[in-house]
């Protein structure tokens, strides 16, 4: 069996005031102008990271966004045109002044493009209301006889131009269609090869951080 312990003795009480001067606190000595500067840099470097930080986290969802949707650097510059528009009337790179521009060349005659086009019609939908958003459709079709027949059932809520038999998409370098590009303020930024799922959330906020960050004049609506 253990044994007990024995009570501690108790510590003899202070008997004077200058015995309990070691318990008071230190007088308070105001920083030095070094000290007050560290301080001071330290809180504005912790309030510049932080800013950083949050500007990061905008301009990260967009590269995600751009990422996921794999858009890549385009090869060329803006190819300045003018192409005829279906139910009549002519669209220019003039118009892409002030704006994100979406321009999607394709075909009829192209089965991706085909399956690509009610995403893209649902995308338009989606970003329509935003302003100084533009959405265009460029067909490669020898003339807009079968363009029309293939909007006749269900007419595109978008502008339709005619690429006669894709010149203006060789210029830009299109070997295959479907394949979009991406202007701001008419400079030529993204280029996306192949179709794509454009009900994707990715693709919506791509166009949405173009809007939101880019440092151009609003346009005047989301289509011509």
């Amino acid at each position: 069996m253990a044994k007990a312990k024995s009570a501690p003795k108790k510590a003899k009480a202070p008997q004077t005031v200058t015995e309990l001067s070691h318990l008071e606190p230190e007088p308070y000595v105001p920083p030095t102008p070094v000290v007050i500067l560290f301080l001071v840099t330290a809180v504005l470097g912790a309030a510049a990271l932080l800013f950083k930080g949050y500007d990061q986290t905008k301009t990260g969802r967009g590269l995600l966004a751009a990422t996921l949707l794999r858009v890549e650097k385009p090869k060329v510059s803006t190819i300045p045109f003018k192409l005829p528009k279906m139910g009549g009337g002519e669209v220019s790179t003039d118009s892409f002044k002030g704006k994100v521009t979406f321009v999607n060349f394709w075909a009829t005659w192209c089965p991706p493009c085909v399956e690509e086009m009610p995403s893209m019609r649902r995308l338009h939908q989606k970003m329509k209301d935003h302003p100084g958003f533009q959405f265009l459709a460029v067909s490669a079709d020898e003339s807009f006889a079968p363009v029309d027949q293939f909007f006749a059932k269900d007419p595109a809520k978008f502008t339709v131009l005619l690429d006669a038999s894709g010149e203006l998409a060789k210029k830009y370098g299109t070997t295959k269609f479907p394949e979009t590009y991406v202007f701001v303020d008419g400079e030529l930024v993204g280029f996306i090869w192949g179709p794509r799922d454009w009900d994707s959330w990715f693709a919506e906020a791509y166009f949405e951080e173009l809007l939101k960050h880019r440092k151009i004049p609003l346009g005047t609506g989301s289509t011509i």
